[in-house]
């Protein structure tokens, strides 16, 4: 839940609380960057909604996504989390989901995300996350954010990655540390190709490397 920072004048999201990463100590874990943006996007749907049905919005919804807690930034990238010690240099903390890459890709840009900053974290995590150890949907939500930063060859890399992998019959592997068959990777690889096949708002169409010849039809556009 959401809580009154009086201090920061902002509402922070924990502690405690698990991230999607789920490697965090629940009680150090504070305003992690996935989530924060998840928060906003839900609650500026959730307002849209509300004003769309002819409903009064309520003001501790409004109070809350005007107020919530900035992206927390380290060294001109994203971290998982706000506060966390040695972002790039601990291995501890670049394992298990890269979830905060996710604000630009999985989910549509919030207000307050920087696309340098993004840019920024994605390089990093290209160079150093442990990818032996992702989950089977990382590699697709990895693609959606390469391909919306304009590096297709990069999107099509993760969806080709060795560590993202299918059995013999066609299931999903999900990775080291789940059994098979995992579909959240058979279906973010789905929502991945849908949106590289048909793009997004403000930006539609096929966004497959130069050179390849793809015919689509019958896409919508992801947000």
């Amino acid at each position: 839940m959401a809580w009154y920072n009086s201090t920061t004048k902002h509402f922070d999201l924990g502690p405690p609380m698990y991230p999607v990463s789920e490697n965090t100590n629940p009680n150090a874990t504070i305003n992690p960057v996935f989530e924060l943006a998840y928060w906003r996007f839900g609650l500026t749907v959730a307002l849209n909604w509300k004003r769309r049905q002819g409903q009064n919005v309520p003001r501790t919804w409004t109070n809350v996504l005007n107020n919530l807690a900035p992206l927390p930034i380290v060294n001109e990238t994203y971290p998982i989390y706000e506060g966390v010690p040695e972002m790039w240099i601990d291995p501890v903390t670049f394992t298990d989901h890269p979830a905060m890459i996710g604000i630009y890709g999985l989910l549509p840009p919030t207000p307050d995300v920087n696309l340098t900053i993004v840019a920024n974290t994605a390089t990093k995590i290209s160079e150093i996350w442990d990818f032996e150890n992702l989950f089977g949907w990382d590699f697709p939500m990895l693609a959606m954010n390469a391909a919306r930063l304009g590096r297709s060859e990069q999107a099509i890399k993760y969806l080709l990655d060795v560590n993202f992998d299918f059995d013999d019959v066609g299931m999903p592997i999900g990775g080291p540390r789940v059994p098979t068959p995992y579909f959240p990777g058979s279906s973010s690889l789905l929502m991945a190709i849908a949106c590289m096949a048909g793009g997004w708002d403000g930006d539609g169409g096929s966004h497959f490397p130069e050179g390849w010849d793809v015919e689509s039809e019958g896409f919508w556009r992801c947000l």
